[in-house]
């Protein structure tokens, strides 16, 4: 029992050893202490892999050697360590399965010896049963106890700690001795009446004692067999401690190691993986010594600026690098001897042993010195830092955290320098920033300045609803602006445009500016933002660095708003021009010729700024202090009589302070006031009001105190060019007032030139009507039709081109043309001009060195034309008119000419000639308005397209003698004369025989004229009524059928510039070619613009004439044939 004893202990050791082991861990080292044995709790292989990295730092070479190591060992021994920690844990598992196992038997055989012994009390209480039932005494007390240890051995019994024994053959012979003892009381109840002598007791007792001894022999064979089980199974738990114990101690073994190398590991643990440097727990464990400071020692205590900032904006792995970057300049700064360390984030911490103050201003000048050298090469990613020291020698009785504490407060007081210098020059930079930004004349409400180098920006300007915080990530700003600011149609656009990519691409110091416009995400589809990326500097290469990126808002008008949205605009733009202006107060004071302080509490002007700084100043009879009252009184003796009431608005301390009680901070006057003699200058003043609590030493007490700063400035100036901007505009309005009298007078005179020729034809087809027979009555009333007709359409053209020329929407043609062509056409028409009056008319012609020539022989044909129409409408009876051509110089690309026109008519004044001749709606008056009729503008036209043309007229005239008009024109010389020229001289004669004609009209009257003018040209018509029977009729014809359409403008259903679009897009070969001409009354260039633009081939404008109509045709025809 001696081996079993001991392997239970053991067991309940293990078990105890295991229940202090971390539950799921393999081995590697530890402790624990169970009934004063050591046990060894072990930390599993990737803790202490962990605790490794930590220690040694991911930075430093010996981190890698080692982790090398761990790792190698770790693969090497996996295998094995998984075996044995497998191993241990199923034959720990076994071992308590078998303990149990064993305890069960163990119980089991306790219980079984018991039965052993109650089957022998059994037999031995039983027989002293009946031994005294013999003689004579009952003893019913024993005779329950004999039965409930039978009953007991038959079925178990917790109070007798009886166990029921799993044996057939025992419990079969139990209930024979359990029914062998009823029978045996029935005997002991026998003797009781008649006494033993007349019973069988003796038998059946004889009988139960034998069956009792064979029941005990059956408990005592159970019970070997189960001791005998026992001894097998703790041969088996021996033999699994064995192996186990083997297995903790190659655990155990491997823990030692462990243990060691951690230990060896424990040494590094003082390492900052970052910086190479010590790290905090160093800077504690020194600065937390308790001893007095006894030696020369010093402290410096370091802080970089800014970290925030750029991990913020340029990502952690900068902040990391800045770190370092000013771990590595402070070590080499610094004598290897001294300590340096890093105490934590961006605080770091020198100890220099020995020194004193001078000795750690020489080391802190090395580092100034380097890190200036460091910012000079990288002046995108500076290093900036505050600094504070302190030394034993002038602190006694301090321990090493005292001086820290010390060294750290001064600390402070330099960052403290550091950062206003730093924000000082940023908001100098800033400045010069947004200056630079006003050249490019928006107001922008936001504005950041981005650095594509490092991918970061800085806000410079920013509005209360700006969106972006202050500094950070380029790319993450442009992700915010595209999803909170854009609309979700322009995202993809502009969020591609602003890529760094992209405005590298686009900005350079060629281009400076790049405008991204976009719907704005959230408002009024009304309105639209505007992004402005403005060009700072580059790269020697060229490549942008610095760039800035403007927000700007555009509303929709709306008249609505109200007055508070625009008082929002105002001070936000006013506070942003305090804010960015550091000097704005100085400004203001500069801008005031004088400047004074005045206590308006005690009515007391205090001081003269300006005269304090030496500055001139024109107010000499200011001696400051005095009343302030008594100055303005006296000083009103200047005053102009006609300015006194506004001087007087505020010359007492009462009228100033009553202005503030009502909530007045400032108010602004304007006098005139004399200087000397007659001289006299303007004064603005202005007096701005505040509030403040002063200290009165006399009374002890505080009291309220109202003062006012009164700046004086000089407008004399102001008012002068105001005088004179008076005057131009009344110059102006008096220039508008003759310009609409002429204009009144134009409107009367064009109502009687065109109500003239109207009444003409009138009369005339009235004649007509009453005289259809008299065919040459109606061949002449028709001939003043045509000339009253001709000549309304003249007065109609004239405005037309007036107009045309006033907004600039003339341009002279640039096309070829023969010179000697135009003129035989333009003498044609003279002719016939002159054909019915007694004027003589010649024309001389020296020939031409060139006449194939490139200019407008349109504009060139009407300037002749209105200048002989004018010397043959104001000409004499049996008068002359002369006219002159002749080539008067050339070069290799031009020729110039001079045409001259000579009458011998009413001739001109020379005042007119020289101030009213060529403008707009005036005639020297000479007689009746009916002898010489026309619109006034005819001149004024030939003026403005000469001047386009860029010649010049010249005019000499006599009055009641004539008149000579001289023109001289440039034209480019036609190097390469094609058959064109001919035909913009004098179109092809040839008819339009066969020539097929879509004619589309919404107009019955228009539609017959043209008609009319076609068929008798030999073409055939077809019609339409509308666009879309146009492009119908068109689809539905053969290709080349139809040979040019004839297109109006404004119709029904469709007009004709879609129609031409139509026809333009149809799937046909001459879809694209057909000639198009527009048939209109839109007169106007843009009308002819549109029409181009839509498709159309030429223009014509109504009314139209038969040869008008057949020129444009064969022109637009015979590239076609």
């Amino acid at each position: 029992m001696c081996v079993w004893s001991k392997s239970i202990q053991t067991l309940l050791e293990i078990r105890a050893a295991g229940a202090a082991r971390k539950v799921n861990s393999s081995p590697t080292f530890g402790g624990l202490m169970h009934k004063g044995r050591a046990f060894f709790v072990l930390k599993t292989e990737h803790e202490c892999a962990i605790m490794n990295r930590k220690i040694l730092g991911k930075g430093s070479a010996m981190y890698n050697s080692k982790r090398f190591e761990t790792v190698k060992n770790m693969r090497e021994n996996k295998k094995i360590s998984n075996a044995v920690q497998a191993a241990i844990g199923v034959l720990a598992v076994v071992l308590a399965a078998l303990i149990v196992w064993m305890m069960v038997l163990v119980s089991g055989i306790q219980g079984t010896a018991r039965v052993v012994n109650y089957a022998g009390l059994v037999r031995g209480e039983t027989q002293r049963l009946v031994k005294m039932e013999i003689a004579g005494q009952a003893e019913d007390g024993m005779m329950e106890s004999v039965e409930s240890f039978i009953n007991g051995l038959r079925f178990g019994d917790d109070e007798l700690t009886l166990v029921r024994l799993d044996d057939k053959s025992f419990q079969t012979k139990m209930e024979e001795l359990a029914s062998c003892f009823e029978s045996l009381k029935q005997e002991i109840y026998l003797v009781r009446e008649k006494g033993f002598e007349k019973t069988d007791i003796i038998d059946k007792s004889e009988k139960f004692f034998d069956v009792c001894d064979e029941a005990t022999g059956l408990a005592e064979t159970y019970s070997q067999k189960r001791a005998s089980s026992l001894a097998v199974l703790e041969r088996y738990i021996t033999a699994d401690i064995v192996v186990l114990m083997m297995l903790i101690g190659y655990e155990f073994i491997k823990a030692l190691h462990y243990t060691a190398m951690n230990h060896a590991l424990q040494k590094k643990v003082y390492m900052d993986e970052a910086t190479g440097l010590p790290n905090k727990n160093k800077c504690e464990e020194l600065l937390s010594a308790p001893e007095m400071i006894t030696m020369p020692v010093g402290v410096c205590s370091f802080d970089l600026n800014n970290l925030r900032r750029i991990n913020n904006s340029m990502g952690h792995e900068k902040g990391d690098a800045y770190i370092r970057i000013f771990a590595e300049l402070v070590r080499e700064a610094v004598p290897a001897h001294y300590f340096v360390g890093r105490a934590g984030g961006d605080e770091f911490i020198a100890i220099m042993d020995g020194a004193d103050k001078e000795e750690m201003q020489r080391c802190l000048q090395l580092i100034r010195d380097r890190v200036d050298t460091y910012n000079a090469a990288n002046p995108d990613f500076p290093v900036s830092y505050a600094v504070g020291i302190s030394v034993s020698d002038e602190n006694e009785n301090c321990t090493m955290r005292d001086l820290y504490i010390l060294a750290d407060k001064n600390m402070y007081i330099n960052k403290n320098h550091v950062k206003r210098e730093e924000a000082l020059a940023e908001k100098k930079l800033d400045r010069w920033l947004l200056k630079s930004m006003k050249k490019y004349g928006s107001n922008f409400s936001d504005c950041l300045y981005c650095d594509a180098r490092q991918d970061a920006y800085r806000v410079i300007r920013a509005s209360e609803a700006f969106f972006l915080a202050a500094d950070g990530s380029y790319s993450g700003a442009v992700e915010q602006i595209a999803e909170e600011r854009v609309a979700q149609e322009d995202r993809k656009a502009v969020r591609s445009r602003l890529q760094l990519t992209a405005l590298c691409e686009a900005l350079s110091e060629k281009n400076r500016v790049v405008e991204l416009q976009h719907k704005i995400f959230g408002e009024n589809s009304a309105d639209y933002g505007r992004l402005t990326a403005i060009f700072v500097d580059a790269d020697p290469d060229g490549t942008l660095h610095h760039f800035l990126l403007a927000f700007e808002t555009i509303d929709s008008v709306q008249p609505e708003t109200d007055a508070k949205q625009q008082l929002t605009q105002y001070y936000e733009q006013l506070k942003q021009s305090i804010l960015e202006n550091d000097s704005y107060v100085d400004a203001m004071l500069e801008t005031a010729d004088a400047v004074y302080s005045v206590n308006l509490t005690d009515d007391l002007v205090e001081r003269d700024f300006r005269r304090e700084r030496g500055a001139d100043t024109f107010i000499e009879d200011l001696k400051a202090p005095c009343p302030y009252g008594e100055y303005c009184h006296r000083h009103s003796m200047l005053i102009l009589p006609e300015t006194m009431g506004s001087y007087r608005l505020i010359d007492t301390a009462e009228k100033l302070l009553e202005r503030y009680a009502s909530g007045e901070k400032q108010v602004t006057v304007e006098y005139c006031e004399r200087v000397s003699g007659s001289e006299t200058r303007w004064i603005q003043k202005t007096a701005l009001m505040m509030s403040s609590r002063v200290y009165d030493a006399k009374s002890g007490e505080e009291k309220p105190m109202i003062h006012s700063l009164v700046l004086l400035k000089n407008t004399t100036e102001f008012h002068a060019q105001e005088q004179k901007e008076h005057e131009r505009l009344r110059a102006e309005v008096d220039e508008a007032t003759l310009a609409n009298k002429a204009k009144t007078e134009f409107l009367s005179r064009m109502s009687h030139d065109i109500r003239t020729p109207i009444n003409g034809v009138m009369g005339m087809l009235e004649i007509i009507k009453k005289n259809r027979e008299d065919h040459e009555r109606v061949d002449d009333c028709l001939e003043k039709i045509h000339v009253s007709s001709e000549h309304l359409l003249s007065l109609i053209n004239d405005v037309l081109d007036m107009s045309k020329l006033e907004s600039g929407h003339m341009e002279p043609e640039h096309v070829p043309f023969d010179l000697d062509d135009l003129m035989k056409n333009v003498r044609a028409l003279n002719e016939a001009q002159v054909a019915k009056t007694s004027i003589v008319y010649t024309y001389s012609k020296i020939s031409f060195a060139h006449a194939k020539l490139i200019g407008s022989p349109l504009h060139l044909r009407q300037i002749l034309l209105n200048l002989f129409s004018n010397a043959a409408k104001y000409n004499k009876e049996n008068g002359t008119i002369e006219t002159y051509a002749e080539e008067i110089a050339c070069d290799e690309n031009t020729a110039t000419f001079r045409f001259t026109i000579r009458d011998t008519g009413i001739g001109m004044s020379e005042d007119f000639v020289n101030n009213e001749l060529f403008e707009p709606f005036t005639q020297e008056k000479q007689g009746a308005r009916t002898q010489y009729q026309g619109t006034g503008l005819g001149m004024s036209i030939v003026k403005e397209l000469i001047e386009k043309m860029n010649g010049t007229i010249t005019v000499e005239s006599v009055l009641g003698e004539g008149s000579a008009f001289t023109v001289t024109l440039p034209f480019e010389i036609d190097k390469h004369p094609s058959a064109q020229a001919a035909a913009n001289g004098a179109a092809d004669e040839t008819a339009l025989h066969g020539l097929k004609v879509l004619l589309a009209e919404d107009n019955e009257l228009n539609m017959e004229i043209a008609e009319f003018f076609l068929e008798d040209m030999g073409a055939e018509t077809m019609q339409a009524w509308n666009g879309k029977e146009a492009v119908e009729a068109f689809r539905n014809s053969a290709p080349g059928e139809i040979g040019v359409i004839l297109m109006d403008i404004m119709m029904p259903v469709m007009d004709g510039l879609e129609a031409v679009q139509r026809i333009r897009a149809l799937d046909r070969p001459d879809a694209k070619t057909v000639p198009i001409i527009a048939m209109t009354a839109n007169a106007f260039s843009e009308d002819v613009e549109r029409s181009r633009k839509a498709g159309m081939t030429e223009h014509l404008s109504k009314p139209l004439n038969a040869e008008t109509l057949k020129k444009a045709i064969l022109r637009n025809i015979e590239p076609v044939r």
